[in-house]
This record gives structure tokens, sequence and C-alpha cells, in this order.
């Protein structure tokens, strides 16, 4: 297995979404008790270690699923016996009235699915736009404001974005898996400690911008 050292930025998205993280699922870390770790593995083991909830094996991912499922049926989308873990998300929301779609089958879940995302590449060019849009405050102002609202309104505006973020209905499901671990359960005092260091993992890397596989073979230091 190779293993990949993070990176200081990586490292300090991790420690950003921390505060979220522990109150989702209801845990406090100590000051120093992330400081000894060496990689993820044992992260995720000193986080199923603070959950204080009572073990259930029931298998929130699949739950999910047949929620999504039902959904779909409940709002007479697709033939639910066309949708597999493998099946192309494209064919279940339809870029025509795609967010009007998810709209519906978020108000039949209770929460919501967040699949529609611009990509990292227009992000980029964004992001690159208003700096060097900034410093152009100090060559032209003029140019460079114009630039910095430009930057801005394209920020706003991916807002709108119609792209599906997720490719397939199993990589929805994981992501609302992580995400809406109790809300789908339907129950704030259990968690399937089988299955939630797969949970850590998706969360971790939905919420601080690393690829799954670099997250899960990575260390600290």
């Amino acid at each position: 297995m190779n293993t990949t050292k993070l990176d200081q930025f990586e490292i300090e998205n991790i420690e950003d979404v921390l505060p979220m993280f522990e109150e989702t699922f209801k845990i406090k870390f100590e000051n120093d008790e992330t400081e000894k770790l060496n990689d993820f593995n044992e992260f995720s083991d000193l986080i199923i270690s603070k959950m204080n909830l009572e073990n259930d094996n029931l298998c929130t991912s699949q739950r999910a699923f047949y929620q999504f499922r039902n959904a779909i049926k409940t709002e007479k989308i697709i033939d639910i016996n066309q949708i597999k873990p493998e099946t192309d998300l494209k064919t279940i929301f339809p870029k025509r009235n795609r967010r009007k779609i998810l709209k519906r089958i978020e108000n039949q879940l209770g929460y919501k699915i967040e699949v529609l995302a611009p990509s990292q590449i227009t992000i980029n060019i964004l992001f690159f736009s208003f700096v060097i849009s900034f410093i152009g405050l100090f060559i032209n102002w003029k140019i460079a404001i114009f630039g910095i609202l430009i930057s801005v309104l394209g920020f706003y505006l991916t807002k709108l974005t119609n792209r599906l973020d997720k490719r397939t209905v199993r990589e929805i499901i994981e992501k609302n898996t992580a995400q809406n671990y109790f809300k789908i359960r339907n129950n704030e005092n259990t968690f399937n400690k089988n299955e939630f260091k797969d949970v850590i993992l998706e969360w971790f890397s939905e919420n601080a911008g690393i690829d799954k596989e670099k997250l899960r073979n990575s260390t600290f230091a």
C-alpha cells in the first residue's frame, strides 16, 4: 500500500472543518489529542472511540439507497427498477428541469442532496482572476476594480450551476450517508461501528476537499 503525506494546506483544511464535524457528530477533541496521530486511520480510530453511542448494525448506506429510490418512485421520475448503485445520475436528473427535480427529491428525503457544483477548473479561474485583479489595484485601479467585480459576479453565478458534481447513484449515496448520517438512521443515539470509518473518510474528503484514496492512505508526519 502506497502512503502519501498530506501537505500543510491539506492538514489545515482538516483542522478548519473539524469543529463542524464535532458539532455534527456530537464529539469533542481535547487540545492535544490530535497532535500525536500518525495517519488518517489513527484519526478515524480516535473518532470512533469518542462516539458515546449505542452500536447498531443497521446499514446506513443501504437505508439511504432505499430512501433515495423510494423518493424517486413517489415523484414518478423513472422506473425504480432501473436504479442501481452504478446508475448514471444523468438518467435520473436530466439537464432540463434538473434543479426542479432535485428540489422535489430533497423534499421527499427531508434533507439537501447538494449534488450540483461548478468544476474545480471554474473555481480556480475565478480565484486567480480575483487575485490578479486585486494585485492590479496598485497598477491600474479602474481596470482592477472591474476585474474584481467580474470575479465576484462569477462566484455568485456558480451557485446557479446545473452541473452534477457526482456521476453515479453510489457516489451520491455515499455523500448523503456521511453528510446526513443521523437523519438517514432516524436515530441520533446509535451508530454502526463497522461502517463508520467509511463515513468519516467520505465526510472529510467532501468537506476538506481531499481525494478519498489519498486521504485513506495518508500520513500526517
